[in-house]
């Protein structure tokens, strides 16, 4: 029996960095604070007791046509690459960038907010030791440090984020006694917190919904709340992630189907794999990567698969369409299954991507695991056997080509939403990563770095690790 949520877990592993803080004067705090906290569980505990943070659903998008396509920039088209200062990730905990103790551990963009993982480890003191998240919106002003949050709420630094929604994140607060666990839900703009009760194990937030696990008589289950903390779906569902803004992707038994915020059944469950709205087989695992927008990408129709691999499309309102396309399971197994462009829909069969009418647009789709394929803010890479790569667009149209006589080409980066992609390049027969170019679609060169690289998180934004330690980047058009 599975014991986490499909689609949720990888994203939950990166977005989590497992830790103790063993700090003396932490603990002290926290033990004489635990019995306070465990009375008031679902209290909101600052001062914004009269504003209540907004229930789900999410606002339903227009699903005409809403998948987004990276803006074509003018040839010759100049760009200034610089840092965002996160110093502040140590300073308002009381470190310094400079200690060597000190150091960021991963940076991610999710929506509006960078997430910031950090550690502090003094190898000469095993009571000094934690983890947290720090929070930045995307002109590098911090918005919140959870190790101060923790801290306020007598906790130890170690405060994690369990998934992001707008202005709410869930938070898991470190205990002394590591078997147990306490979340809550906190809003960056109001600084309202409401813990969630204890029944209510590992609570990931997503789009408006929090999905939950319940261990009942050795059998563990999947239920969600909506953001008032009320169960909107009882724990009796094998899987349970998100399908779109108002539908869930449940699973009972082998066969999933879609349900409602009210755990009404959409679609009924007949289905061995069922895509979710934005066209991920595994979407929380590539929005990690930060190319793709989940609200800007929603499509019209998503893909299901039967019990005889037959392709079905269906509707926002749970109404099934025949295709005359079989796939197997396993070629819809990474990337972006499902884009729409200009009201048609493209299916993703491992590299051939066709439209629902069985016309081919490419049979040369690059796939991979650490990789998003298929067509990503409009764009999709294809990769032949001679080693050259492209990108086109729905229509098939080259807008890149690369062949590298003197290298090979490591790794090729999906458009991002600024219209920015990657290119890290090795010398041949040799894994040593000689050089990383940062280009947009008209092929201008933003920025490039000998021997290194640097990875892409998303809004025209770069991560790269120095000294153990992460630094973050933008490319901005002069």
């Amino acid at each position: 029996m599975k014991k986490f949520i499909s689609g949720i877990l990888i994203a939950a592993m990166l977005t989590s960095v497992l830790c103790a803080c063993n700090n003396g004067e932490n603990q002290s705090d926290t033990s004489q604070s635990e019995n306070s906290a465990n009375s008031s569980q679902q209290t909101v505990t600052t001062e914004a007791m009269a504003t209540q943070i907004t229930t789900q659903p999410a606002t339903e998008p227009n699903y005409e046509n809403t998948n987004y396509v990276a803006p074509i920039p003018q040839k010759n088209q100049k760009y200034k690459f610089e840092e965002i200062s996160l110093d502040e990730a140590a300073t308002s905990s009381g470190y310094s960038m400079s200690d060597s103790n000190f150091r960021i551990s991963e940076i991610y963009e999710n929506g509006e907010y960078l997430v910031v993982n950090v550690m502090y480890s003094n190898y000469n003191s095993t009571s000094n030791f934690c983890a947290y998240n720090v929070i930045f919106d995307l002109e590098g002003n911090m918005v919140a440090n959870l190790s101060n949050i923790s801290l306020n709420e007598g906790y130890g630094k170690s405060g994690q984020i369990c998934g992001i929604y707008g202005d709410c994140i869930i938070i898991k607060f470190d205990t002394p006694i590591r078997s147990e666990e306490k979340f809550a839900l906190y809003n960056l703009k109001t600084k309202e917190l409401k813990y969630i009760d204890s029944e209510y194990s590992s609570p990931k937030i997503d789009n408006g919904v929090i999905i939950f696990g319940k261990n009942e008589e050795n059998l563990y289950k999947y239920g969600a709340l909506d953001l008032d903390l009320n169960e909107i779906i009882p724990a009796e569902y094998d899987e349970l992630y998100l399908a779109s803004p108002k539908l869930i992707i449940a699973k009972k038994g082998e066969k999933y189907g879609l349900i409602d915020y009210n755990n009404k059944t959409v679609t009924d469950f007949n289905y061995k794999k069922i895509i979710n709205f934005a066209g991920y087989a595994s979407d929380d695992y590539f929005k990690y990567w930060g190319q793709i927008d989940f609200e800007k990408n929603i499509n019209k129709y998503t893909v299901a698969l039967d019990e005889n691999d037959k392709v079905v499309l269906i509707d926002k309102n749970g109404k099934v369409f025949d295709v005359n396309l079989e796939i197997s399971e396993y070629n819809l197994g990474d990337g972006r299954v499902v884009a729409q462009y200009n009201d048609k829909t493209y299916i993703k069969n491992r590299e051939i991507v066709t439209d629902t009418d069985g016309n081919i647009i490419t049979d040369a789709a690059l796939r991979g695991e650490l990789f998003p394929c298929g067509f990503v803010n409009g764009y999709c890479i294809t990769k032949d056997n001679n080693g050259v790569y492209n990108l086109i667009d729905n229509k098939g149209k080259n807008f890149y080509t690369n062949s590298a006589d003197n290298y090979e080409i490591s790794r090729f980066y999906s458009v991002d939403q600024n219209g920015l992609f990657e290119v890290v390049y090795n010398l041949k027969n040799n894994d040593e990563k000689v050089k990383t170019e940062i280009l947009d679609l008209s092929g201008n060169v933003a920025y490039t770095i000998e021997d290194k690289y640097i990875s892409p998180i998303g809004k025209g934004m770069f991560k790269q690790l120095k000294n153990e330690s992460y630094k973050v980047y933008k490319v901005i058009a002069e």
